[in-house]
């Protein structure tokens, strides 16, 4: 055992040098670690576009239910009044109009489907009314 006097700016295990192209890792303090929130981040939310979905619905429903008298036509018009309204508030706010778009495809071809087939309705009846 020695009798010098302990100097504690002189380390007492010396370490040796890092590699020149690697850094050592920070020491990771003691404790518990800082509690992490479950799930994934939360995303920003994008501006919906309810009229314009809604648009669609109408749109879609009056293209299939087109050969049912009046009610294809109606729901034609709401779509295309609705999707018309949804393209206006999208471009507004900076929502998606893919879908009012679409709703107001499906409304017009509705209507005009329903403008044909009563076209077609009206004629048959005609030749059969007029026969003798």
């Amino acid at each position: 055992m020695s009798t010098e006097q302990y100097d504690s700016s002189y380390p007492q295990n010396p370490q040796p040098p890092a590699p020149q192209g690697y850094q050592a890792p920070a020491p990771q303090p003691y404790g518990a670690p800082a509690p992490q929130p479950y799930g994934y981040a939360p995303v920003p939310q994008t501006p919906s576009n309810g009229l314009g979905v809604a648009g669609f619905v109408t749109g879609l429903v009056g293209l299939v239910l087109c050969w049912v008298p009046w009610f294809g036509m109606l729901l034609g018009l709401v779509g295309i009044v609705l999707s018309g309204i949804g393209i206006a508030q999208g471009k507004k706010k900076g929502a998606s109009i893919g879908l009012a778009i679409a709703g107001l495809v499906c409304g017009i071809l509705a209507v005009l489907v329903w403008i044909v087939l009563l076209a077609f309705v009206v004629s048959v009846a005609s030749q059969f009314s007029t026969s003798p």
